[in-house]
């Protein structure tokens, strides 16, 4: 399913649709608001956060472009977590109801719809398993190799504190890493680009 390509959704989905435009750092929607809509990434990013007791915000998902956030509006009454755009950015929106009823009349919509549901619980399983690697330079190599594109190389273009939250690191211990991995050959950094000189794992 390409919620990019409205040209490919049902009649009575495509018309229903809206947008919105973020300003970096806006909010999308906050945690506890009422669970109204399902989104997609047309331009920019926006990163899914929830903050504990401790008011320390925990990053859950960073959602790019043609990357989608806010399924659980189909399934719960209230969003548990905020949405924050880090680059300006615009949203396809889908009101939750239009949705559910196009999923309910269309089996390829909603097969596709659990592909997607799918793919997004492997990646937090990943992630997850991140966390558990105990050493940092392990943690932030399996996370370079878990990025790396068709073209072995990775564009760092989010704040090093941002992805050091992602992976439940300081910056300065990601900075270390990245600078032990240089110097063991596994890496090469130019500007925003990290090249991985040896393939990555399978």
């Amino acid at each position: 399913m390409d919620l990019l390509t409205l040209e490919s959704l049902p009649e009575g989905l495509r018309n229903g649709i809206a947008y919105r435009n973020l300003a970096a750092k806006e909010m999308l929607f906050q945690q506890g608001d009422a669970a109204s809509a399902f989104f997609v990434v047309e331009t920019g990013r926006v990163k899914l956060v929830r903050y504990t007791s401790g008011d320390k915000m925990v990053t859950f998902q960073v959602a790019g472009v043609g990357e989608c956030l806010g399924e659980v509006a189909l399934f719960a009454d209230t969003y548990p977590c905020g949405a924050i755009a880090e680059l300006p950015s615009r949203l396809i929106v889908y009101p939750k109801e239009l949705l559910l009823s196009a999923l309910r009349d269309n089996s390829d919509l909603a097969q596709d719809f659990i592909a997607m549901l799918v793919g997004k619980i492997q990646a937090l399983k990943l992630r997850l398993e991140l966390q558990n690697i105990r050493k940092a330079h392990e943690r932030v190599l399996q996370y370079l190799r878990y990025q790396v594109g068709e073209q072995n190389a990775i564009n760092f273009d989010r704040p090093l504190k941002d992805i050091a939250a992602d992976l439940g690191l300081t910056p300065e211990t990601l900075s270390r890493a990245l600078a032990s991995l240089e110097e063991e050959g596994i890496i090469m950094r130019s500007r925003l680009v990290i090249t991985m000189q040896n393939s990555p794992a399978t």
